[in-house]
């Protein structure tokens, strides 16, 4: 049977989907303000150095693994944007844990980047997990994709930014070889910073 992808509209996303969104953004809503006051204070500093007409943005990301193994970051893209995280994304997420990443943009007023994570051990065949964003003064767009990480690691970078400009604010990505499931939204939180959420899951 052939793996299938969800519609990119928020409707298409699973009351499970909704609702892991919803508690990681939660669980993660005190770390989400202190990331948020510790980058627009970083981003305060690096404004000093740039014209008054460029704009600081960035991307909170909050990741939650609801699969039942560690899975373990594999590859990582930045497109636009500063090319160090200001945060780092984990390396390694344990089952049922909540992690967190920040991206800043200055001066180009635009995030754009992609990370892939995997699970090497206890499945078969391996699984694997990518989300994308998007994210400058009037766009927020995310993609997510899961499945055979045979499958995954031979998705071109050229893939990933056409699905990225077909994609919406919320993603939702169910494989029916291997019931690996990823599911994200991006949202404005506010003047400067988006908030993205995704998970990451294996439904039999």
């Amino acid at each position: 049977m052939a793996s299938v992808q969800q519609a990119h509209d928020s409707n298409q996303l699973s009351d499970k989907e909704k609702t892991a969104i919803g508690e990681a953004t939660k669980e993660a809503e005190s770390f989400i303000l202190a990331k948020n006051n510790h980058a627009k204070a970083a981003a305060a500093a690096a404004a000093a150095t740039v014209s008054q007409g460029d704009k600081v943005v960035f991307v909170t990301g909050v990741l939650k693994n609801l699969f039942s193994k560690a899975m373990y970051q594999w590859k990582t893209y930045i497109w636009d944007g500063e090319s160090e995280f200001m945060d780092r994304p984990p390396y390694q997420m344990n089952p049922s844990g909540i992690y967190m990443f920040v991206h800043m943009s200055l001066p180009q007023s635009h995030s754009k980047g992609a990370i892939i994570y995997d699970a090497p051990k206890g499945t078969d065949p391996a699984l694997g997990w990518l989300f994308a964003w998007d994210k400058s003064n009037e766009v927020n767009k995310v993609y997510v994709e899961a499945g055979a990480m045979s499958r995954i690691k031979r998705i071109q970078e050229r893939e990933i930014l056409e699905k990225l400009v077909a994609s919406k604010n919320t993603s939702r990505y169910w494989d029916s070889d291997t019931g690996a499931s990823a599911a994200a939204e991006i949202k404005k939180w506010d003047n400067s910073m988006s908030l993205l959420v995704v998970t990451f899951d294996q439904d039999k």
